[in-house]
């Protein structure tokens, strides 16, 4: 048995080596969902329900993690609604009245985001604030009235993705007179699919039995490419590679699928068994390949996999395990102008879920070097 799984599966030396808290943290996504359908259910939205806003502007000000998952949302959403959605790092000029704001990130020190929510307020535009009221933001916002999605939970920046689509997810909602057809999922349904895969991912779950485990298994010490066959899974492989980095150190790219099955096809190729029974002791050094991490939704799941089948490098990943039937998302759709390889709102919960499993791969892939 390699080193790798044996660290893997020493519970108590993962837990040890997680002195920052890393496992709960990436394990808390379903908690940061559920508090923002509260928070939806408490009625801070309500003063969005008889707008029909004739733009709605996200800024994002410096955070990265917000950022992308504004560009998620709108990447998803923006084709099914019926206003406009920018994402911004800073407030444009051309803000006035008939305009939502949402101001998104974790510092509420950010220039960007004080600023936005200043003028926003100034220019008497709706505000929808998704960020710690405290601090200049605290000052921009006084006690005028805004739609206050502030985070209720204290949470590592770099595990804060759902939490940011979720209250992205709750503005997109709150609007009835604005068309959004067909319906996200619901917020608390959302939450409930990323605690199941927490508790699946759980450090004390077998290295075999958990997706998280076997993602990290597959991409430690190795080039790794993250791509998305359309522009929301893009986004997640983004967000995947960046928090590869940005968590374990681990130097990720993301890229298009062309481009991914080009260098596949181009470059050396290995085993994926390779990875998880590699025994740096006794074997030969690794291929020095790059692994391919394809991310897709359930409904999608089969064709993508048929396209990459010529390449062993590329791992097709998805809501669920592979030959798990029980959880395949709803087949797409097929009449007239519907186009069954877009982003549909139901794929949501799917990229949200391999968000959480992708950050929690991070943080084993960091253990396992902490504990080697």
């Amino acid at each position: 048995m390699s080193a790798l799984t044996t660290d893997l599966d020493d519970v108590e030396g993962l837990i040890a080596a997680d002195r920052d808290g890393l496992l709960r943290s990436a394990a808390m996504a379903g908690a940061q969902v559920r508090a923002v359908s509260q928070a939806q259910s408490e009625g801070v939205l309500g003063r969005l329900a008889e707008l029909r806003p004739r733009a709605v502007v996200i800024v994002t000000g410096r955070a990265a993690v917000a950022r992308r998952a504004a560009d998620l949302v709108v990447a998803v959403l923006g084709p099914r609604i019926d206003v406009p959605m920018s994402v911004v790092p800073q407030l444009p000029g051309w803000i006035g009245p008939l305009d939502v704001v949402a101001v998104v990130g974790d510092d509420a020190g950010d220039p960007a985001l004080s600023d936005a929510a200043s003028r926003a307020l100034r220019r008497r535009a709706e505000l929808v604030v998704a960020v710690p009221v405290e601090g200049p933001v605290r000052e921009a916002v006084g006690g005028a009235p805004v739609a206050d999605l502030s985070p209720r939970l204290p949470v590592d920046p770099r595990f804060a993705f759902c939490g940011y689509v979720a209250a992205l997810i709750a503005m997109c909602t709150a609007m009835p007179d604005v068309r959004l057809q067909p319906a996200p999922p619901g917020l608390a349904d959302i939450a409930d699919r990323l605690d199941a895969e927490a508790a699946a991912d759980h450090p004390g779950r077998e290295s075999f039995r958990n997706e998280a485990k076997l993602l990290a298994l597959r991409t430690a010490d190795r080039r790794v490419a993250w791509a998305g066959d359309t522009a929301g899974a893009a986004v997640v492989a983004a967000h995947a590679a960046a928090t590869a980095f940005s968590v374990a150190g681990a130097v990720a790219q993301a890229a298009d699928e062309t481009a991914l099955i080009a260098r596949i096809a181009d470059g050396p190729t290995a085993s994926p068994v390779d990875d998880i029974f590699h025994d740096p002791d006794f074997d030969p050094p690794r291929d020095a390949g790059v692994r391919g991490v394809l991310i897709t939704a359930d409904s999608r799941r089969d064709q993508v996999e048929r396209r990459v089948a010529p390449f062993g490098d590329i791992d097709v990943l998805a809501g669920r395990a592979s030959g798990d039937e029980e959880s395949v998302g709803p087949t797409p759709p097929t009449g007239a102008g519907a186009d069954p390889f877009a982003d549909r709102p139901a794929d949501l919960t799917t990229y949200l879920v391999l968000a959480v499993r992708a950050e929690l791969a991070a943080v084993f892939v960091r253990l396992m070097g902490e504990t080697a």
